[in-house]
């Protein structure tokens, strides 16, 4: 019986692969004076900065793995994060202007399914420039 019930749960599992974005995707270019704050918004997690201070890469956010990172654009009413790898579109809750509006430079943690990311949790980076 058990294993009859994995085995429904195993198919009926939809199609979404877990979040870790591409190493490319979590790398975002910053200018060497914003390095410090960046830092400090990310105290607790697993990131680098490079030796230049141009440029951040984050490898975990509290255990969910590799974030996608980028600047958020809006797009017709939705909102995509444009990262260095390209654009995916956010949905869910959390993707919201009112949390992370267009120009902001956030990551993102989340499901992804085809060109969107469900937004699970978001942190802001810095404000638009």
């Amino acid at each position: 019986m058990r294993i009859a019930l994995a085995a429904i749960l195993v198919i009926a599992a939809p199609a979404i692969a877990r979040a870790d974005a591409p190493a490319a995707a979590a790398v975002l270019a910053i200018d060497p004076g914003e390095a410090d704050a960046i830092a400090a918004r990310l105290r607790g997690q697993r990131f680098t900065i490079t030796a230049d201070r141009r440029a951040i890469a984050i490898d975990d956010i509290a255990g969910d793995g590799r974030p996608w990172v980028g600047v958020v654009e809006r797009r017709g009413e939705a909102l995509w994060l444009v990262t260095e790898v390209g654009a995916i579109r956010l949905r869910g809750p959390l993707a919201r202007p009112r949390i992370a509006g267009p120009g902001y430079a956030i990551w993102v943690v989340g499901d992804r399914a085809g060109d969107a990311l469900d937004a699970r949790r978001v942190g802001v980076l810095r404000r638009p420039r």
